[in-house]
């Protein structure tokens, strides 16, 4: 994909947050991260040359990519190049919300028919899966919601499996991971929870996220997570619906049921309105 003027001075722009300088702050060293505008591994869309173009078209993209619907049928024409109407149908019955949403993917050339049949866009065949444009979508709602230093795809030393971290933002200067699945939450196994553990004990972050991108229940991966969990309570459900779950002191698991940046803000709500007190209550009996 091509990089502009304009992404390389928002790239420049948004080194400005002091994100490294925080981890060091904490003790700890960044190795890398993936550009903030300029990942080739992120989904991004062109439609003209005007200087603003492509800012106005990140955000528009942004906000698409927020609706659970839309990244369903992405992410199956991503990885499958080529489908029927009929598998689009199987996904979004709606035709008013379907067909809103495959309008809007030819006029960005994300998806170009071929007779009957619908493409991935020739410019994204690089491209075979949305796990990476969804880090880079977590890492933007951290920064353009709440307005904090976010990375996606950090790599920081001292951390299990070469310290890959999805996802890393200071919230009031409280660090907070996530690690994102974009896939069917039947095919998260056991080296990969294991490794969310290592990864949330290594780094060891106030707030440690498993993000599970579906609207189905995440039972058998919390259940998961408390078999491999070394220490601190069980997971528990903390909504009625079953789509919030933390335990083991910091490890919270969502899936994204309403909406993704809902999830996200659950998380917060319940970290700020009761488990930093609770955190606080049991320091001051020891």
């Amino acid at each position: 994909m091509k990089i502009t003027v304009q992404d390389l001075r928002r790239e420049q722009e948004a080194r400005q947050d002091n994100f490294e300088i925080m981890l060091r702050r904490q003790g700890w060293q960044l190795i890398r991260h993936r550009p903030v505008h300029t990942d080739s591994r992120v989904i991004r869309v062109f439609q003209d040359s005007s200087p603003n173009s492509t800012e106005h078209e990140t955000i528009t993209f942004y906000e698409a990519f927020g609706d659970n619907t839309f990244r369903k049928l992405l992410r199956h024409i991503f990885f499958h190049k080529r489908c029927t109407p009929d598998e689009l149908k199987r996904i979004c019955g709606s035709e008013q919300k379907r067909n809103k949403y495959l309008a809007f993917m030819a006029e960005y050339g994300l998806a170009v028919p071929d007779g009957d049949l619908l493409c991935k866009g020739p410019d994204y065949r690089e491209i075979d899966n949305i796990g990476p444009t969804l880090e880079w979508y977590v890492a933007e709602w951290f920064r353009t919601w709440l307005q904090v230093p976010a990375r996606h795809g950090v790599a920081i030393k001292d951390v299990a499996d070469g310290g890959d971290l999805d996802v890393v933002a200071f919230v009031d200067g409280i660090r907070v991971m996530v690690e994102c699945k974009s896939g069917s939450p039947t095919q998260i196994g056991e080296s990969e929870i294991k490794l969310f553990l290592q990864r949330a004990a290594d780094f060891n972050p106030e707030i440690a996220i498993l993000l599970i991108d579906t609207e189905s229940r995440i039972d058998q991966q919390v259940e998961m997570i408390n078999r491999f969990r070394t220490g601190g309570d069980p997971l528990t459900a903390q909504d009625a619906r079953c789509s919030l779950y933390w335990g083991a002191r910091h490890i919270y698991a969502i899936n994204s049921r309403v909406s993704i940046a809902d999830s996200l803000s659950a998380v917060l709500r319940l970290y700020y309105s009761k488990i930093r007190h609770i955190a606080f209550w049991r320091m001051s009996l020891e």
